[in-house]
């Protein structure tokens, strides 16, 4: 398909337009919660039999989607990225806390992973990680990569920071054995011409990744939490 960013825009405004709840002879109803806004692509003429074609990656938008809340992400690290993680309120497991947490039962370590949307590892911790709880992370597509595919694993010398502001912006691209990519790219109180940047980089990024370009895309659809799906005509 071709993409034109006008029409993006211009179904972003539908979407938006669609979240909110109207009924004849009454007030517009808007949700009382920050809906966020998905991006929903449809993959086509592409073999995922094969495992390569499987998009499984972190990708940083060029504009924040978590605000100030704390990201719901765990540390596995020790030393000084230990001590400055728990010191702005984030959880840290180190490797003997992994190591405990191996003793751990089967319910237990599926309640701790599911908990947290991002692991972040300190790069000497990969071995445990990946003894004590890949089986568990891995499933999910939670378990920490390096790049140029991820964020997730760092150095004892990285500014804590600088991790926590980038993670503010990530999305994870995953897609499986269903030729379809479903990612948050914006929140209903973000200015709009933002969201529109976040798609736009997304999409740029996906054909780029695809391997016959924009003959790999299918269709295009945006989605508040609570509204329809909107297609992005062509």
């Amino acid at each position: 398909m071709k993409i034109d960013k006008k029409e993006i825009e211009k179904a972003l405004s539908e979407a938006l337009e669609a979240s909110v709840i109207k009924k004849e002879g009454l007030k517009d109803k808007v949700r009382k919660f920050d809906e966020s806004i998905d991006l929903i692509v449809n993959i086509k003429n592409l073999n995922l039999n094969d495992p390569k074609n499987r998009l499984d990656e972190e990708f940083v938008l060029p504009n924040n989607i978590l605000y100030d809340k704390k990201i719901p992400v765990c540390f596995i690290a020790g030393g000084d990225i230990q001590v400055n993680a728990k010191k702005l309120g984030y959880d840290v497991v180190d490797s003997e806390a992994l190591e405990q947490l191996d003793k751990e039962q089967k319910k237990d370590k599926k309640k701790f992973v599911k908990k947290y949307k991002y692991f972040i590892a300190e790069q000497k911790l990969m071995r445990d990680i990946a003894r004590y709880l890949a089986r568990f992370l891995g499933p999910l597509g939670k378990m920490p990569k390096p790049l140029p595919k991820g964020y997730g694993i760092i150095r004892d010398t990285d500014d804590i920071n600088d991790i926590i502001e980038r993670h503010r912006r990530i999305v994870r691209i995953r897609m499986r054995k269903q030729p379809l990519i479903q990612i948050p790219v914006g929140k209903k109180s973000m200015d709009k011409n933002k969201i529109h940047e976040n798609i736009m980089s997304v999409v740029d990024h996906l054909v780029e990744e695809m391997p016959n370009k924009m003959n790999n895309i299918r269709s295009i659809y945006l989605k508040t939490t609570m509204g329809n799906p909107i297609k992005v005509s062509e």
